[in-house]
């Protein structure tokens, strides 16, 4: 141990290895998520509890039950939960052809902010957002070709 003490002694001090890259993936997703909170359409709990004609702690209840089934997922952001609404029907009940997408792509591992980056985003296997084709059977050859990959 005196030995490997000796010869670091003599080493010069070396600045520490910071990860830039990591910084600035973080900054990214970040960014991404931010611009994604602010262009599609979500709700809180309270505003969920409006919709459905219920009490924010009715609300948090049905969120919860329905997550554990994996049939809508949440994002925490800015310290808010958030529900996207392409997940609810018009009158914020569980929208089933929505809910059958969600369910597969939770029981595959991704997070809410992926799904709903997925949902959004232009999809090369349908040539369009899967959010704006939901029912056409195309997206589940989508969510097969993310899914299966």
């Amino acid at each position: 141990m005196r030995a490997l003490a000796a010869l670091t002694n003599d080493l010069p001090s070396a600045p520490p290895m910071l990860d830039r890259a990591a910084v600035e993936q973080a900054r990214l997703v970040r960014l991404a998520r931010d611009h994604l909170a602010a262009q599609e359409p979500s709700v809180d709990y309270s505003g969920l509890a409006q919709g459905r004609n219920s009490t924010v702690l009715a609300a948090r209840q049905w969120v919860k039950r329905h997550r554990s089934r994996g049939r809508i997922f949440v994002i925490d952001h800015g310290g808010m939960t958030l529900i996207p609404t392409f997940q609810l029907d018009e009158v914020f009940d569980v929208n089933e052809q929505v809910a059958a997408v969600v369910t597969r792509l939770s029981g595959a591992g991704l997070s809410g902010w992926a799904q709903w980056q997925w949902f959004t985003a232009l999809n090369p296997w349908i040539d369009a957002r899967p959010i704006d084709v939901i029912g056409n059977p195309d997206v589940m050859r989508a969510v097969d070709g993310l899914v299966d990959a």
